[in-house]
């Protein structure tokens, strides 16, 4: 008997609803014609039958297992995104899903743990409102779609003290009648996981801003962000969290000091806003782009930004980026070997059509002749901050 046969023959003996299909749709069982029907975990949320035929199959939606370690973007916790669009700074939606019907155990006796599966689980939505359901999903990493389907499945959730297993049961809906932050525990084939978290909303956290005190911060210096937040109930707490150097604060404002290795990174953290309804908010702050003075992006070159032939408005267009300050892009630049003491600069857009546009700012002061003009401690070897609203090339007069 070959190998696929001996997996199919205990399949026989459960509660399965087969359809047939094209053989050409499922190589491994055109030979009976025959295919397992069951929920998606990665389509989305409909109602969770608590039949042992609807736990199948344990497949992604393109029947093709995850990678080893891959965890699908459905499972991420909402508190670790820290991306600067202006989506991550909206309140995050909740979800009503109150229409599921709640999973309750299997009758049938749990098959022996082969530790062939393993994975990854958490809430297919991330957030719900109070009085709502949760779909609980697991996501397999490895062993293949038999053996998930003959797996014992042990799902735990520690804060209701509630436990529903059953073979084969990759995904459950619970419901949750207070607002909080819950957890899960799953036992798969013999293996412990633990589950993304889920937060249960209650009354409302608005989030109206969270600002830092600066644009730019040079290596050294510290950075303080402060968040606003209203709600209807009371607000008890805030947590801040950074992927770049270490953030201090529990009330509305935490600090951060800027470090050297940081240099022309963007530091925004994130601010979980709690009430005592329970319910937290997270918010994206404001980013602050960091430079080391001492890591030197651009040397400026020698010569007069009024010289046609080399810095012209035909010309311009055919230099080398690298010679350019490009457009709202923080960085240091150096005064060359060989100018004076004193000494004064001057720039221009890279495109003429920019020049009502550009706005110079250089060690944290706009400058307001950029054609012309002498920054502070202007001579060799001297270091500026400096950053431009649109494309410009800057020159030491000789």
């Amino acid at each position: 008997m070959n190998s696929v046969q001996d997996k199919i023959l205990p399949l026989l003996k459960k509660k399965f609803v087969y359809k047939f299909v094209p053989a050409a749709f499922a190589s491994g069982l055109a030979v009976f014609g025959l295919s397992a029907c069951g929920e998606d975990p990665s389509s989305p949320d409909t109602p969770e039958p608590t039949s042992t035929a609807s736990q199948y199959p344990i497949e992604n939606s393109s029947d093709t297992p995850l990678s080893q370690g891959e965890i699908p973007p459905s499972v991420t916790s909402s508190s670790t995104q820290t991306t600067n669009s202006s989506s991550s700074r909206a309140p995050q939606p909740v979800v009503s899903s109150s229409s599921k019907t709640a999973t309750a155990s299997s009758d049938e006796v749990l098959n022996e743990p082969r530790m062939a599966v393993n994975g990854a689980c958490g809430p297919k939505t991330a957030i719900i409102e109070k009085g709502g359901m949760a779909t609980w999903s697991f996501f397999r990493e490895s062993g293949d779609v038999f053996d998930a389907i003959m797996a014992p499945f042990v799902w735990t959730f520690p804060e209701l003290s509630k436990t529903v297993q059953g073979n084969g049961m990759n995904s459950v809906n619970v419901s949750y009648e207070q607002s909080g932050t819950y957890t899960a525990t799953l036992n798969v084939d013999g293996t412990e996981i633990a589950c993304e978290p889920l937060q249960v909303q209650g009354i409302p956290i608005t989030i109206n801003s969270c600002k830092a005190d600066k644009e730019t911060a040079k290596a050294g210096e510290t950075i303080t962000w402060t968040v606003e937040a209203e709600s209807e109930a009371t607000i008890t707490g805030y947590s801040w969290t950074s992927t770049l150097g270490t953030i201090s604060g529990s009330g509305t404002s935490a600090t951060l000091s800027a470090e050297a290795s940081m240099h022309k990174q963007k530091v925004a953290p994130v601010v979980a806003v709690t009430n005592d309804d329970r319910t937290t908010q997270t918010y994206q702050c404001d980013g602050v782009t960091v430079l080391d003075p001492e890591s030197v992006d651009l040397v400026l070159a020698l010569g007069s930004i009024n010289d046609q032939a080399s810095y012209g408005e035909t010309v311009l267009p055919n230099l080398p980026d690298s010679l350019f300050i490009q457009a709202q892009t923080p960085m240091t630049v150096q005064v060359p070997a060989g100018a004076p003491s004193n000494c004064t600069i001057g720039c221009k857009p890279k495109v003429g059509a920019d020049y009502m546009s550009l706005k110079l700012t250089w060690d944290g002061v706009e400058q307001s002749n950029f054609a012309y003009f002498n920054p502070a401690g202007c001579a060799p070897g001297k270091k500026y901050s400096i950053e431009a609203s649109v494309t410009a090339i800057c020159v030491v007069n000789k």
